[in-house]
């Protein structure tokens, strides 16, 4: 199984499981890795790499909800997020 798929599973992973939403980004920053843990791949993001930054705004509550992800991963997780929003059975 190559890189790529095992990031789609992992980014599948993190938005079944809560870790993420599927909506998309309110904010994306990027810049050079900041020592927190990638989202999706749970490895650190190193000052020598580069990261993305998404932040959500809390809807009914003040504050921002913020992730930090490689672009690869971040790559995986837009892909998977779409695919789940055009699954998703339309009201």
């Amino acid at each position: 199984m190559g890189d790529e798929c095992i990031l789609r599973e992992k980014a599948l992973e993190a938005i079944i499981g809560g870790k993420l939403p599927t909506r998309k980004p309110d904010r994306t920053l990027g810049g050079l890795g900041s020592g927190k843990t990638c989202a999706v791949c749970s490895e650190l993001l190193t000052p020598t790499q580069m990261e993305l930054e998404i932040e959500f705004n809390r809807h009914g509550s003040p504050g921002l909800d913020t992730y930090h992800l490689h672009p690869r991963c971040f790559a995986a997780w837009e892909l998977e997020s779409h695919n789940m929003l055009a699954r998703a059975p339309s009201e």
